[in-house]
Formats: C-alpha cells, sequence, structure tokens
C-alpha cells in the first residue's frame, strides 16, 4: 500500500498547490463552490497569500508528487472565531482508497481544534465516499442546501456537515 507523509504547505509549496486545485476545480466543478476559470486567474503571489492565511496540509508521495490537499481557516469574527471552515478537499485518482483523504482530514481537524470549538464543512450531495468519511469522523449533517451550485445547467445540493469538538 502506498504511504504518504502529511504536511502544512508553505508559500513555496503554491505551484504544485495550484496544479492540484485546477485538476479537483476541472475533474469535479460541482464539489466546489469555486470555479476553475476563476481560479485559474489567481497569480502564484495570491495563492501564496491564501497558503499563508489558511492552514492548507498536503499528502505527499514518496517522490515527493503531491496527491492530496485539504484546508481550514478560522472564522475572523469577534463572535465567530471559534468557527473553523475545512474547504478545498481534493485527493487524485492514483489516492483515493489509500486512508489519505482520512489522514488529510485528521491533519485539519487537529488543526481546527487548536482554536476552535465548532467545525463546519460542505459536501455535495451526490458524493456519497465523502460524506461517509466526514460521518466516520463525527462529522454531523444539520442542513441541506439544495441547488447550492449550479454548474452548466445542472443544480447541485450541498449537504452542510458540522463537528462539535467540545466533548
Amino acid at each position: 500500500m502506498q504511504r504518504f507523509s502529511i504536511r502544512r504547505l508553505q508559500r513555496d509549496d503554491a505551484s504544485m498547490f495550484r496544479e492540484v486545485r485546477l485538476e479537483g476545480l476541472a475533474r469535479h466543478p460541482e464539489a466546489f463552490g469555486a470555479s476553475y476559470e476563476e481560479e485559474l486567474d489567481y497569480s502564484l503571489a495570491q495563492i501564496g497569500d491564501r497558503i499563508e492565511n489558511s492552514a492548507i496540509f498536503g499528502g505527499f508521495a514518496d517522490d515527493g508528487t503531491l496527491v492530496g490537499v485539504v484546508a481550514v481557516a478560522r472564522s475572523k469574527g469577534a463572535k465567530m472565531r471559534h468557527i473553523a471552515s475545512i474547504w478545498g478537499m481534493y485527493v487524485r485518482p492514483e489516492g483515493r482508497g489509500t486512508g489519505l483523504s482520512r489522514s488529510l482530514m485528521i491533519a485539519a481537524i487537529d488543526e481546527a481544534k487548536r482554536t476552535c470549538s465548532s467545525i463546519r464543512l460542505t459536501v455535495v450531495s451526490s458524493n456519497a465516499a465523502a460524506i461517509r468519511l466526514y460521518e466516520s469522523l463525527g462529522f454531523k449533517a444539520w442542513a441541506v442546501d439544495t441547488e447550492a451550485l449550479k454548474v452548466d445547467d445542472i443544480y447541485h445540493d450541498e449537504i452542510l456537515m458540522r463537528l462539535d469538538t467540545r466533548a
């Protein structure tokens, strides 16, 4: 079985992050609020800023290839600083079924738990594998955003999920 190392991305990982992010947006546009066309316009400096302003974790193969990513950001407002949002989860096909997705999510959850008591994410309702993963990690669905995204002429519902870290 393939093993992956997980680490927080740094500014100089911007090019690799951009490549994986664009791949995810192109292959699964229904799974992300962002669009391939919008992200294509971001400069490496802007992507570096994004990396510095969020905790973005990467899963690396033994040869140094970035195979998967996930990000977590803490809410900024004084009344919402207890909430972290997980975003941008994507694992390339060669990393699926290996435990990489779980490892990335655990890194994101551990980061969020340091300062937040509530972790939230959204997942397109058609992504059964992701929903199973999130539920296995303790996330609970709390709402459905009907027709949250429109890709071409097809609407996609998103499930809003939450993990309460106070136990």
